[in-house]
């Protein structure tokens, strides 16, 4: 059976969590030897490929976003949080990549990639409670997800761009709702909690 293209995401999503954790590892030993021009050149070729991968898992998300369906707000909530929280991580990730460029490793951004790994577990988390919990990409419902096209086909490449334009204006539209109070975000959507309980 042919991969889909809403399932390039969690093909994907082991990249950057792999290479985050890799990329605050040499980052601290690069600030704790600054003279070691090699870790330093580590340290800063691992921002540019936790970005890079994280922006391409980021895209697939995005386009996965809109070709699933999930059954509840609550899992749409906590589906917001886990792309608003990724896209933070994809966004800083490119700035310290950028910083570092010109400049050396120091604590600051070694604790920013520490910092970075911890949440991005937490926004892993999340992903994972998506698809366990709710079902998402797993569950043919509406038989959205079998209508995707393969991932090899002609129609994946438009299809993934146009789904990850529409995920992407789906996210700053809610932030948007969120912040103005037109529609709040359930607090359960953050933690373990059964949608039945959510509901009630």
């Amino acid at each position: 059976m042919a991969m889909r293209t809403h399932e390039l995401h969690p093909a994907l999503v082991h990249y950057p969590l792999a290479i985050l954790p890799a990329t605050a590892l040499f980052e601290g030993l690069a600030a704790s030897a600054p003279r070691n021009r090699g870790l330093n050149r580590a340290g800063r070729t691992l921002w540019w490929a936790t970005a890079g991968s994280g922006l391409l898992t980021g895209l697939a998300g995005m386009a996965a976003s809109q070709q699933i369906e999930l059954g509840s707000d609550h899992a749409r909530d906590k589906m917001w949080l886990h792309g608003i929280g990724n896209l933070t991580l994809v966004l800083s990730a490119f700035g310290v990549a950028a910083w570092r460029t010109r400049h050396g490793a120091s604590a600051l951004t070694a604790g920013l990639g520490i910092g970075a790994a911890l949440a991005s577990m937490y926004t892993a988390y999340l992903g994972g409670e998506l698809v366990y919990a709710h079902g998402a990409g797993v569950k043919t419902l509406g038989g959205i997800t079998a209508e995707q096209p393969a991932l090899a086909s002609r129609r994946a490449p438009r299809v993934l761009a146009v789904d990850a334009v529409r995920g992407l204006s789906w996210l700053f539209r809610r932030a948007g709702r969120a912040l103005t109070g037109t529609q709040k975000l359930e607090r359960a959507a953050a933690g373990a909690v059964a949608e039945e309980a959510a509901v009630h």
